[in-house]
């Protein structure tokens, strides 16, 4: 997966929200928070997909040229200045890569430790919170009324600024010390709020959408998102207290004096609380429109959902466009290990994200060059007479062009010289091999510039002992 695969289906993925939010705009709060919801999910899974699941190729647009096999060409002329300057060699180019992965993971860290901190805080004030006595006949009445199994405690705690719903397999309550002087009325509204994010879960939704922050936390989409995420979760609570029999305008303004003192007091806590002061005018003209849709979710609408959000989200991950991904451009030079140009040579690439090959043959000035390329990572091959085969990776990126240099070693030579002796038929000393010319001193040979294969520039062949040769003794002599 390459980071414009990250950045751009993450993109895709989100304008698929937002277009299928607005879509759904006379539909109810809790579907449109049903959609937020996958829309996360899948912003999630999106990079397994795009490394483990399987990709489907739909080819180029037309009028995309790709780079043919045979003499190498310049990529819109710029080959050749690729000998007037120098390329970045092979650590230059990954101290940028680890840089930027640097960046981005220290981004991270720092989202992620903005959330971490509100978890902290507001699990701090749960284990210090006490039982609200006042409120525990009120919260077990309305959990049998909606259906929740799980057992939820009503606590409160004197910094506690407004009423939080926090925990998913042992879910509490947390409401402020004022809450105890409340109009039963408000109290019931405000329970009933609390206990509707508890049965719809609303705090996994949450944390998906926190997680998914801390991986695009670059992207402003993904936080327009989250905040288009909390609204509709508050608008599908609002929703499911109205449907519980509470009066449009007495909900609006319990909901106006719990902002208030959430105004005075504010609180840092990471959980879904009742009222958001940023949304709390188009909360309330929500909540007294008649004609809004307050309908919840059943299990048909979100097998709807669900089925929409992988027609639309799953070709956005697996399939591979060339037009979407872009084309690029690669040039580089292929040198021996005295940086001196290699004339010739045959270059081969293959795409390690897709899979068209290509191959080519480097000038005499050791310059090679492929337009048009479609973006990934390639590995690139060369190979020279009288040389190593050279290989190496890079990452071309759409509507730019990537240089590297190859560098090649020398081949290896070697060869095996076998002689064999039998005894003479006569002992006649004098037909005796003459003695071995003495070795000469092993010659470096230069390489460079027109570069020619290794040849052997002399040969001493070894000789039979004469004083074995003369008893008769076998052997082999290497």
């Amino acid at each position: 997966m390459t980071w414009a695969d990250f950045v751009v289906r993450g993109t895709l993925v989100l304008a698929v929200g937002f277009a299928a939010s607005y879509a759904f705009g006379r539909a109810s709060a809790a579907v449109r928070h049903l959609i937020w919801t996958v829309a996360f999910l899948a912003l999630l899974a999106l990079p397994g997909a795009l490394r483990l699941g399987p990709k489907i190729s739909l080819g180029v647009w037309p009028g995309e040229t790709r780079a043919v096999s045979g003499e190498a060409r310049a990529v819109s002329g710029e080959v050749r200045d690729v000998g007037e300057r120098a390329l970045p060699d092979g650590r230059a180019v990954a101290n940028h890569g680890v840089n930027w992965f640097l960046a981005y993971l220290g981004g991270l860290l720092i989202v992620a430790a903005r959330f971490a901190a509100g978890a902290v805080r507001t699990g701090r004030m749960v284990r210090r919170a006490r039982p609200a006595m006042h409120a525990e006949a009120l919260v077990d009445s309305l959990r049998r009324n909606l259906g929740i199994g799980r057992k939820v405690r009503a606590l409160e705690s004197p910094a506690v600024s407004v009423p939080m719903t926090w925990g998913t397999l042992r879910p509490v309550v947390l409401l402020p010390e004022a809450a105890r002087h409340w109009p039963a009325a408000r109290l019931y509204a405000v329970m009933l709020h609390e206990l509707v994010h508890v049965r719809r879960c609303d705090l996994l939704a949450q944390v998906a959408a926190q997680a998914a922050c801390c991986l695009y936390w670059f992207h402003p989409l993904v936080w327009l998102a989250a905040r288009q995420l909390r609204k509709e979760r508050e608008g599908a609570c609002d929703d499911a207290v109205l449907s519980g029999g509470v009066s449009a305008p007495d909900y609006a303004g319990h909901l106006l004096e719990v902002a208030r003192v959430m105004v005075q007091r504010r609180s840092l806590a990471d959980a879904p609380a009742m009222a958001e002061t940023g949304d709390l005018e188009e909360r309330v003209r929500a909540v007294l429109d008649r004609g809004r849709n307050r309908g919840p979710v059943n299990g048909r609408l979100s097998a709807v959902v669900a089925a929409l959000a992988c027609a639309l989200l799953l070709p956005v991950a697996l399939v591979t466009l060339h037009a979407q991904a872009g084309s690029g451009g690669l040039a580089g030079v292929v040198q021996d290990i005295s940086k001196a140009r290699v004339p010739n040579s045959g270059i081969r690439i293959k795409n390690l994200d897709g899979t068209n090959e290509e191959t080519a043959t480097a000038n005499a000035a050791g310059e090679f060059g492929f337009s048009n390329i479609p973006a990934g990572r390639y590995s690139i091959e060369v190979r020279a007479r009288g040389f190593a085969v050279g290989k190496t990776e890079v990452r071309v990126e759409a509507g730019r062009r990537v240089e590297s240099v190859v560098t090649l070693e020398v081949g290896q030579v070697s060869e095996t010289v076998k002689v064999r002796g039998a005894k003479p038929a006569t002992g006649s000393l004098a037909q005796a091999a003459p003695a071995a010319a003495p070795a000469r001193a092993p010659q470096r040979i230069p390489v460079g510039g027109n570069v020619q294969p290794a040849k052997l520039l002399s040969k001493v062949d070894p000789v039979y002992p004469a004083n074995l040769k003369q008893q008769g003794i076998a052997g082999t002599v290497m």
